[in-house]
C-alpha cells in the first residue's frame, strides 16, 4: 500500500484501472431484484455524475445536498461530489420539504437532489437522465475541503451541522486510522451495508469500504432474514449493525438457516446495547467476532471494546481508544471511578474534531483542558472502562428518582412478545415526570398492560416500572435504528 494520501475520487479511478470488470457493488433491492456494478462501471458513472454537477454550476468548495435511499446512486453521487472538490450534505429522504429548504439555506447548498418533486432542484430520476446525456470522458479529480457536512440532533428541530475542515483525503489501508482494524474492518473483504446511508456511520463505512477495495453488498431496506441469508450467500466478512437490527436478526436466526461462518466481525454502534443482547450474540459468534465502538459525529473521541473484554466488564463500551476520558458532576467536580456524571473526552488528535458550522452553530462544551461533552452520562471503573448512563436530556426524574430510559427499554425488549419499545418521561402533576412506554408487539402476538407491568416487576425496581403503556404498530425510528424519542414525547406533551 502507498503511504501517500489520495482523494476518494482518485482512489476510485485507481481501483477501476486495477480491477476493471470485477464486482464492486451488489445491490439487493427491496422487491427482491439484484443488480451488480463493476469497478469500471462505478467509476464511469461517477464521471458522468461529476460532469452533470459541473454543468449545474457546482464547483470546488460548493455544497451539494441529497436525500436518497440506499441505492447505488447514493454512493456514486457522493463520489462525484468529491471528484468535483465539493462537499456532501446527506439528508434523510423522509425529511419534509420545509426542513429541506431550511437545511439548504443554512448550508448554502448549490444544488439539492431529492427523491420527490418540490423538495429540491432535481429529483434523482431527473439528475440521472441529465447525467446520461453527458459526454463519456474523465473529470479531473479535485480535493474537497471539507469533504462532508455531518448532521447531529438539534434542540431547534433541525439538526446541527458539523464539518472536519481538513482536506478530504485518506491513505489506502488507513481510511479510518488505527481504530478500524480493532473493529475487524479490513481491506479487500466483502462488506455488508444495511443501515441507512442517510446517516453518517453507514455512509462513512460504506465509502471507506469502497476506498479500501471492498465488495459492498448494499441492501435497500433492512430485512432480518434476508440479511442473515445474505451473509452466508455472499461470504460477508464485516457487518456494521445497531442493536435494533441485532434483536430482529437474533429472533429470526433459527428460521433463516444461516450459519454466519464467514462473518469475522460483527461491529455494533449507534445506541446502547442491552447486556442480554450482547451476551446472546457473543454466544452465537464467539467473543472474538463481536466488537463495539462508542463515539459521535463530533469526533470528540471514541471507546472500543472486544467481546473478550466485555465478558469481564459486562455493560461497558470499552476504554478510550486514542482518547482520554473524564467524568464531571453537576457542580463541575471531577468525579472518581465508580461515580456517574457527564462524560468529557479528549482525542489524541484534536485536529480531527468536527466543528459546528452554520448560522446557529453552538459553542462546544469543553473544560479548561479541552475535554469535550456531547451530553452523555456514564461512569468509569477502576481500569478505565466506560459505562454509559444515557443522554442527560433523556433521563426521567419521576418522584425524585432518576431513571435512564435505556435500562427500561432493555428489559422490555427481553419480553418474548415485544418487537420494539421506547420509554420517555412526560410532565406530570404528581410525579414531576410520568414514565411512558410505547410498545410494538411481534406479529401474531398480543400484549396488555398487566402482563408488561408484571414482566417489568420481575426485572426492575418499582420506580422503574412505566406508569403508562401505549401500543403501536410501528415506532418512529430513523434509518440507522435510532428512536425519534423527542418526536414521540412531543405528541404526548401536546395531548
Amino acid at each position: 500500500m502507498s503511504g501517500l494520501a489520495i482523494s476518494y475520487g482518485a482512489r476510485l479511478r485507481q481501483l477501476a484501472r486495477e480491477r476493471g470488470a470485477a464486482e464492486a457493488v451488489r445491490f439487493l433491492a427491496a422487491g427482491g431484484r439484484e443488480t451488480s456494478l463493476s469497478w469500471t462501471e462505478l467509476n464511469a458513472q461517477t464521471d458522468r455524475f461529476a460532469q452533470a454537477l459541473l454543468a449545474r454550476g457546482v464547483g470546488q468548495g460548493d455544497v451539494v445536498a441529497f436525500a436518497l435511499g440506499n441505492v447505488p446512486a447514493h454512493m456514486t453521487l457522493a463520489l462525484a461530489v468529491w471528484r468535483c472538490g465539493a462537499t456532501t450534505l446527506v439528508l434523510d429522504p423522509g425529511m419534509k420539504p420545509e426542513a429541506v429548504r431550511a437545511m439548504r439555506e443554512r448550508s448554502g447548498a448549490r444544488l439539492v437532489i431529492t427523491p420527490a418533486p418540490a423538495k429540491g432542484d432535481m429529483t434523482l430520476e431527473e439528475f440521472e437522465a441529465f447525467a446520461d446525456a453527458m459526454p463519456d470522458h474523465p473529470v479531473e479529480d479535485l480535493v474537497s475541503t471539507p469533504g462532508k457536512i455531518v448532521l447531529s440532533g438539534g434542540s431547534t428541530g433541525l439538526p446541527k451541522m458539523m464539518a472536519d475542515d481538513r482536506p478530504f483525503m485518506r491513505v489506502p489501508g488507513q481510511s479510518w486510522g488505527r481504530v478500524a482494524p480493532r473493529l475487524g474492518f479490513r481491506s479487500d473483504q466483502i462488506q455488508l451495508v444495511c443501515g441507512a446511508m442517510s446517516h453518517n456511520a453507514p455512509f462513512t463505512w460504506a465509502q471507506n469500504g469502497l476506498f479500501e477495495g471492498n465488495v459492498l453488498v448494499l441492501m435497500e431496506r433492512f430485512d432480518a432474514v434476508r440479511v442473515l441469508q445474505a451473509i452466508d450467500r455472499f461470504d460477508i466478512g464485516f457487518a456494521m449493525l445497531v442493536p435494533t437490527m441485532m434483536v430482529r436478526m437474533l429472533d429470526r436466526l433459527e428460521d433463516s438457516g444461516a450459519t454466519l461462518e464467514s462473518l469475522h466481525a460483527l461491529y455494533h454502534t449507534g445506541a446502547p446495547c442491552a447486556s442480554w443482547l450482547k451476551e446472546a450474540w457473543i454466544g452465537v459468534l464467539g467473543p472474538e467476532r463481536v466488537t463495539e465502538m462508542y463515539g459521535s459525529g463530533e469526533n470528540t473521541g471514541q471507546t472500543v471494546i472486544s467481546g473478550e473484554e466485555w465478558l469481564s466488564h459486562r455493560g461497558s463500551v470499552g476504554r478510550g481508544f486514542e482518547t482520554q476520558i473524564r467524568v464531571y458532576g453537576e457542580d463541575g467536580t471531577l468525579l472518581p471511578a465508580g461515580e456517574s456524571g457527564e462524560i468529557f473526552m479528549l482525542p489524541d488528535d484534536t485536529a480531527g474534531r468536527s466543528l459546528y458550522i452554520g448560522p446557529d452553530a453552538p459553542e462546544p462544551k469543553r473544560d479548561a483542558d479541552g475535554y469535550q461533552s456531547i451530553g452523555d452520562t456514564g461512569w468509569l471503573d477502576a481500569e478505565g472502562y466506560l459505562y454509559l448512563g444515557g443522554r442527560r436530556d433523556d433521563v426521567i426524574n419521576t418522584g425524585g428518582v432518576k431513571v435512564h430510559p435505556e435500562t427500561v427499554e432493555a428489559v422490555l425488549h427481553r419480553h418474548p412478545d415485544v418487537l420494539d419499545a421506547v420509554v420517555f418521561g412526560i410532565a406530570d402533576r404528581e410525579w414531576g415526570q410520568k414514565m411512558v412506554a410505547c410498545v410494538v408487539a411481534k406479529t401474531d402476538r398480543s400484549l396488555d398492560t398487566k402482563s408488561l407491568q408484571d414482566f417489568c416487576a420481575g426485572h426492575l425496581s418499582s420506580q422503574e416500572i412505566p406508569k403508562m403503556f401505549r401500543f403501536y404498530e410501528i415506532l418512529p425510528r430513523d434509518g440507522f435504528g435510532k428512536i425519534r424519542r423527542k418526536a414521540l414525547r412531543a405528541e404526548f406533551e401536546a395531548d
